[in-house]
């Protein structure tokens, strides 16, 4: 192949030959000049100033092939590929002899995946240099790629023959007869490149990696250590050797190594950064925040700012907060534009809840840096947090893209896929994440959940119980446990399950319900089950949930005062709970008490027109009346004096999506508001579900309506709406059973009837 240091040596000949036209005018004298200089900056190792001299040239003339040619080198050598290739391929399409540049081009193109552009341009090089070893090694690796192992055999032996100490030739039969399984074959040819180029690191590389690759762990280490007392400068080899310990599970000597290695080449930041991440990895965190420091301590200037950002970073995954935000503020304020800095400020800004401002702050790091994994992921949970989980998902893949090997990544997606009903996806991407961090509690409890919810009780109830044992006191294990058992139709488990998770968190009021629901089914009276609930409320009076539980109970019993008292100290404890209100007016509506409440609300009214508790009141009641105009204007009334109030954000979301002709728009608005204050609350979550199905984004309705049911897997009406929306998706095998599970409940819901013909209809189609 043409070299680099070649075309540089013979700058006075090319000088001398381009300056004879160059008397004919300026602009070609010009160019001329201007790529004599690059040259001289070339020999004297100068390749910025190289680089701004060929642009000059090339500003002048953009058909000079020779300057673009020589500008891609420079790109090359300084690590920017993307500039590289195209300058090399406006040479190649200039210049159609210049046969290093189109090699160069077809190189990339087989780099770059395009197999069949590099099969179009090595083909038309084998037909014009059929004896060319360059051009015969190219196609070789063409046909290997392909499959094609008789075509690579015979060109790499015809190249061979012409070239016969070729250490690269050898090294690409060793590649081809290890495709073809033939491993002493193969580990002969590594082992002849060795022998063709004994000083070059790179060889003995390809040898180890084939090593590995077959498990030859021995071999492999054998390797290692010639490496090492062959090349004892070069950091490398004892970085191959750790990550052989590492892979044979000897955590111990990979320490070694990597910590000996960080010694000998002190101010060598890989190797610093290789141990922190072994540290990192191996969750032993102090270790790892010392060697943080000593690489903070040994580098300068940016080196040293960027790793302070990386600490940064650490300590906020660490929920060290305070020494995060105090090493991020020291950064910004010296450098606004560390982009580190920048990351871990983004995060802060999620964790504030603060989405859109991570966003802005996100999109220009991406920008900059298109391949950073982490970036992807902050905006990824930036857009999930905004109820976006296609945005959400599209981000995820990337940073699983760029960094395939992510646990956290990993685990993320999968509760995404979770929440969008995904199960068998969530299952997979649960288990990879599992298989690469065993350790990953999220991933486990994941991958438990969508067994669950897809109905493989059996193995959930074994998932679950296995982990708790191991966390006993995890509540979401249990809570989680205690519905297998009742998928499994095993109450007295369920039942003991509940009643542990209570005796450990009291006023968790989703194990509260689940406790009735079999208890209910195990034969307990209602009053005993009221019983039940306010000895559980006595246990946790402040608990907003329980009380609204115990209410909605004392309605069904028509024990409406009792059950009017209990909304009104939820309501107390919880003014932002939308479920109160709408409770309160469904008792009052069932008293004939409707008249008699707005009656006593309008007094208040007079004399405080802001009055907040009032103004929700009177537009719950004209809701139950019907009187939707009403009800609309005394929520607006609400959101003028209180803007972020949830519960009248929420229900005026859902009337105006009710409207014959609906401000989709406004209702959206109002729905993530609402979701926004209470990202938890089940009602909320199907309001912006609603909302999302009126506008027929069926699948940000499935999503929202998805978290809903996991939310209250006994309320009809979301699994009636997520029936709706997996309908709109065309999925409508999935939406007849959500329909068949809303119905089988037995329990009474507003769009019963509805539902009901509807699966009549599904069924018959």
């Amino acid at each position: 192949m043409q070299r680099f240091s070649r075309i540089a040596s013979l700058a006075l000949v090319l000088s001398l030959l381009l300056l004879l036209p160059a008397c004919s005018s300026d602009p070609d004298k010009k160019k001329v000049e201007h790529y004599n200089k690059a040259m001289t900056y070339v020999e004297k190792q100068e390749p910025k100033a190289a680089i701004i001299e060929l642009r000059n040239a090339i500003k002048l003339d953009p058909k000079y092939a020779d300057a673009r040619y020589q500008l891609g080198l420079l790109y090359l050598q300084e690590g920017d590929v993307g500039k590289a290739v195209g300058e090399l391929q406006r040479a190649a399409s200039l210049d159609p002899d210049n046969l290093d540049a189109h090699l160069k081009v077809a190189e990339f193109m087989l780099m770059g995946r395009d197999r069949e552009g590099a099969r179009k341009e090595g083909e038309a090089l084998l037909a014009s240099h059929p004896d060319n070893v360059d051009v015969l090694a190219l196609n070789a690796n063409i046909e290997l790629l392909d499959g094609n192992f008789a075509k690579a055999g015979e060109l790499i032996d015809k190249a061979l023959g012409l070239q016969p100490d070729s250490d690269r030739l050898y090294s690409i039969r060793g590649r081809l007869l290890a495709a073809k399984k033939d491993d002493p074959g193969a580990e002969a040819a590594f082992r002849k490149a060795i022998e063709s180029k004994p000083d070059k690191l790179v060889n003995y590389q390809i040898l180890f990696t084939f090593y590995q690759s077959r498990r030859m762990q021995d071999k492999a280490e054998e390797l290692a250590a010639e490496m090492i007392a062959k090349f004892p400068e070069q950091p490398t080899p004892r970085i191959q050797l750790a990550s052989l310990f590492l892979q044979t599970g000897r955590s111990d000597q990979a320490e070694a190594v990597l910590t000996e290695a960080v010694e000998k080449f002190p101010d060598d930041q890989r190797l610093r950064r290789l141990l922190i991440n072994f540290y990192r990895d191996g969750r032993q965190y102090d270790k790892a925040e010392k060697a943080f420091k000593e690489a903070i301590a040994r580098a300068k200037g940016t080196e040293a700012e960027n790793i302070q950002a990386r600490l940064a970073d650490f300590y906020f995954d660490q929920k060290k907060f305070e020494q995060a935000r105090s090493l991020m503020e020291k950064i910004l304020a010296s450098n606004p534009k560390n982009s580190g800095a920048l990351l871990v400020q983004a995060k802060f800004l999620l964790r504030d809840g603060k989405n859109q401002d991570a966003l802005d702050i996100v999109a220009p790091l991406i920008r900059d840096y298109p391949r950073w994994a982490e970036a992807h992921f902050v905006k990824a949970l930036a857009n999930l947090n905004m109820g976006d989980a296609e945005l959400a998902k599209s981000s995820l893949g990337e940073a699983i893209k760029h960094n395939p090997r992510s646990s956290r990544y990993r685990a993320t997606l999968a509760a995404l896929y979770f929440q969008s009903r995904d199960f068998d996806n969530a299952k997979r991407e649960a288990a990879i994440a599992l298989k690469l961090d065993g350790h990953n509690f999220n991933a486990a409890l994941v991958l438990a959940k969508a067994l669950l919810f897809s109905g493989d009780y059996d193995n959930a109830v074994k998932m679950l119980e296995e982990m708790h044992r191991k966390v006993p006191k995890q509540i979401e294990v249990l809570g989680n446990l205690g519905l297998a058992y009742m998928g499994k139709k095993e109450l007295d488990p369920a039942a003991a399950t509940f009643r542990k998770l209570l005796a450990m968190k009291p006023g968790n009021s989703l194990a509260l319900l689940s406790l009735v629901r079999v208890e209910a089914a195990r034969g307990k009276k209602p009053a005993d089950l009221i019983a039940m609930v306010r000895e559980q409320i006595a246990k946790a009076p402040d608990s907003a949930g329980d009380l609204i539980i115990l209410g909605t109970m004392l309605m069904r019993e028509k024990q409406y005062d009792q059950a009017l008292e209990a909304i009104g100290k939820a309501q107390e404890l919880a003014p932002g709970n939308p479920k109160s209100y709408n409770l309160r007016a469904t008792i009052l509506k069932r008293q004939n008490k409707l008249d008699q409440a707005l009656a006593e609300y309008n007094k208040l009214l007079k004399q405080n027109p802001k009055n907040i508790q009032a103004l929700m009141g009177t537009a719950t009641l004209l809701e139950q009346r019907g009187d939707s105009a009403g009800a609309m204007e005394k929520y607006r009334a609400v959101l003028a004096a209180r803007p972020d109030f949830a519960p009248a954000a929420n229900n005026l979301a859902w009337l105006i999506a009710e409207q014959s002709q609906p401000d989709l728009g406004e209702a959206l608005r109002l729905a993530m508001l609402a979701k926004e204050q209470f990202p938890d609350e089940p009602h909320i979550i199907d309001t912006l579900g609603w909302v999302h199905y009126k506008r027929n984004s069926y699948g940000l309705a499935r999503s929202q309506f998805a978290q809903a049911v996991e939310k209250a897997p006994n309320n009809p009406v979301f699994r009636y709406h997520l029936a709706l929306a997996l309908k709109g998706e065309g999925k409508l095998e999935e939406a007849r059973k959500e329909l068949h599970n809303a119905l089988e409940s037995g329990a009474d819901f507003a769009e019963k009837r509805q539902a009901e013909k509807l699966l009549e209809q599904w069924n018959r189609s």
